[in-house]
């Protein structure tokens, strides 16, 4: 308190009033305590200070945003459940692997219980790296191809054995469900050949110009023609073998006819066995679907391949002008 350290400078005034005049004279006092100068009401209070320092508003740091927490969560070979954070990214950086999904914000999650694997697969992609999870720790992603799936508790997808549902060919009320009708095929006559006229007595006595070798150029081109007759030939062979085919299976087709039982106790064939007896859609005219879009399609395709081939033949026909052109000009000169 500033009371007691102002003790003494009161005490010396005082008595240097009480030896000049024996009464007390109390503005005399004042004036020397003015002269002084000091706060009566201060020096017997005192002054207080704040015991408690305020606080600014909190603000972050423009540079500094809130954290989004991206990268790896779990290491390789890390143990991880269904459903478990893998790896957080913005874009596909990494892609989902075996056992793994995708969310929509580009992050893997786990789908099995298992191990963590990071790894490469150039077959299915020469520069994507994959995240993976394996049921054994000790596996390596990716599985070689042919090898067959590794699914939980060691089991392997194999066909099950499923017996055909046995086909009951009698109605409860005991009459049979179809009736097939099978008419014999005669044999087609084999269509004869023309016999070749015969050549007339001055051409077999005249003698065959001797043949001219070829030499240079003209053996190449004689050579790819015949490979190209021979290869016609053996495509036209095919063709001809297919035709047959498939007038034999429409022949055989046509000789079975199927009649099946009615809820009116009627027999008689389906549409689409009705429709069969014709030929296959789209090799017979008019069994096609009229105004299909397939239809629409093979139409399209039908008259593009007929454009193409127009400009095509257009095009053989300037350059075998342009060769005669050049042989004449040449010829000329």
């Amino acid at each position: 308190m500033q009371f007691l350290q102002l003790r003494r400078p009161l005490q010396r005034a005082a008595a240097a009033a009480v030896t000049t005049r024996t009464t007390t004279n109390i503005g005399l006092l004042s004036d020397s305590l003015a002269l002084l100068r000091i706060d009566t009401n201060a020096a017997v209070q005192g002054r207080r200070y704040a015991s408690v320092k305020s606080q600014g508003a909190y603000r972050l740091k423009p540079k500094r945003t809130i954290p989004k927490k991206l990268g790896a969560k779990k290491t390789g070979d890390q143990f991880v459940l269904p459903g478990n954070i893998i790896y957080k990214q913005r874009g596909t950086i990494w892609h989902a692997g075996e056992n793994t999904i995708l969310g929509r914000d580009h992050t893997i999650h786990a789908a099995v219980a298992g191990y963590v694997k990071y790894y490469r697969d150039p077959l299915r992609h020469p520069k994507r790296q994959y995240i993976g999870v394996v049921f054994n720790k000790d596996d390596k992603l990716p599985y070689p191809p042919g090898m067959p799936r590794k699914r939980k508790l060691g089991l392997v997808a194999q066909r099950r054995a499923t017996e055909s549902a046995v086909q009951e060919n009698i109605s409860p009320s005991g009459i049979p469900l179809s009736v097939t009708r099978v008419t014999e095929i005669e044999p087609k006559a084999e269509e004869k050949k023309p016999a070749a006229r015969p050549a007339a007595a001055s051409s077999l006595n005249e003698p065959k110009p001797p043949k001219k070798e070829l030499t240079g150029g003209n053996v190449v081109i004689a050579a790819l023609i015949k490979e190209k007759l021979a290869a016609r030939r053996a495509f036209n062979a095919l063709q001809k073998q297919k035709r047959l085919e498939k007038e034999a299976e429409l022949a055989q087709r046509q000789a079975t006819r199927i009649f099946r039982l009615q809820k009116d106790y009627s027999y008689r064939e389906t549409n689409w066995e009705i429709g069969r007896l014709v030929g296959d859609p789209g090799m017979v005219q008019g069994t096609e679907k009229i105004g299909s879009r397939k239809a629409k399609l093979r139409g399209k395709r039908r008259r593009d391949n007929k454009k193409l081939m127009t400009i095509k033949m257009n095009a053989l026909a300037r350059a075998a002008r342009r060769e005669e052109y050049l042989a004449r000009v040449k010829a000329k000169r």
